[in-house]
C-alpha cells in the first residue's frame, strides 16, 4: 500500500456479506474489519457504502479504521420512468428503494462545508453499481485532493481517481512515479501501455494534450493507470473469487 501513497477521499462499496446469493464473491465481517484502510489515509474523508445488514458492521469499521462518522448520503433508487422502485426483493423484511453510505473523517482535513445536500435521486443500473451523481459531489467537497476508490470496476474509472479492484482489466500506468515504484516492487507483472479513463469521465482540454476531469478544479491535473496486482499484504484487499489477488486501475 506505500505504493500508492496517501489519499484526500476514498469512496468504497465492500461485497458485504449479505447472506444472499450475489454474482460476486463477498468478504467476511472479520475481512473488512481487518482491511488495512488506515494506511491509505491519515487526514481524510471516507464514503462508505453498506447494506441494510452490514450498516453496524459499517459504522463498527470506520471506528476500527480512526475515522469518525460525521454524515450519511442518502441513494433513492428510480427506475426508468423516474419514479422509487417498490418491488422486488431487495431486503428482508421490506423492499428497499434507497441505499446508505457512510461519511466518516479523520485528521483535519480541508472540507467545502454546506455545498451539497445528503440525498441522491438516481437511476438504478447494473447490479451494485452506484449513481455517477457521487463523483462530482466529492470533488466538490474536497476539490484538488488524491481520490481513490476501493473495490472497483471498469465503469468506476475516472480521471483524476485511483481505482482497486478484482474486476479491472491489468496494469495501465501513465504517472512514472507510480510507474517506477511499482515496477521496483513487482519486477515480474506486466504493466500495460498507458491508457484514459473512459471518455465520459473526461474532457479534453483544448489548450493543453492533458486530460482532466470535469468535475475537478483548475489547477487539477490526472494521469490514468490499471494494475493486476500481486497478494496485498496487511489485508488490504481481498477477494473470494481471488483470493490474495487485486486488480488495480489507477488514474490520479
Amino acid at each position: 500500500m506505500d505504493i500508492i501513497g496517501q489519499f484526500g477521499v476514498i469512496m468504497a462499496d465492500p461485497p458485504w456479506d449479505i447472506h444472499m446469493e450475489l454474482p460476486y464473491g463477498t468478504m467476511s465481517d472479520d475481512e473488512m474489519r481487518n482491511l488495512n484502510v488506515p494506511a491509505l489515509q491519515t487526514d481524510g474523508l471516507i464514503f462508505l457504502w453498506v447494506t441494510g445488514r452490514a450498516m453496524e458492521l459499517g459504522r463498527e469499521c470506520l471506528e476500527l479504521w480512526g475515522y469518525k462518522r460525521v454524515e450519511e448520503i442518502i441513494w433513492v433508487k428510480t427506475n426508468q420512468l423516474q419514479r422509487i422502485i417498490r418491488t422486488g426483493r431487495t431486503g428482508h423484511w421490506l423492499n428497499h428503494s434507497k441505499e446508505h453510505c457512510l461519511v466518516g473523517i479523520k485528521g483535519n482535513p480541508e472540507v467545502n462545508r454546506n455545498i451539497d445536500t445528503d440525498v441522491i435521486v438516481a437511476e438504478v443500473r447494473e447490479t451494485s453499481r452506484k449513481p455517477d451523481e457521487m463523483y462530482p459531489l466529492l470533488e466538490r467537497i474536497s476539490p484538488r485532493t488524491r481520490k481513490l476508490e476501493l473495490f472497483a470496476r471498469m465503469h468506476n474509472t475516472h480521471a483524476g481517481w485511483i481505482s482497486l479492484g478484482n474486476q479491472l482489466n491489468g496494469v495501465r500506468l501513465v504517472d512514472e512515479g507510480l510507474r517506477a515504484r511499482f515496477k521496483a516492487a513487482y519486477p515480474d507483472v506486466e504493466v500495460q501501455p498507458p491508457s484514459p479513463p473512459r471518455a465520459s469521465a473526461m474532457e479534453i482540454d483544448p489548450r493543453s494534450t492533458q486530460m482532466r476531469s470535469p468535475y475537478a478544479g483548475p489547477e487539477a491535473k490526472s494521469t490514468s493507470a490499471q494494475i493486476p496486482e500481486p497478494a496485498v499484504s496487511g489485508g488490504a484487499y481481498a477477494s473470494a473469487e481471488k483470493p490474495g489477488a487485486a486488480d488495480i486501475d489507477i488514474v490520479g
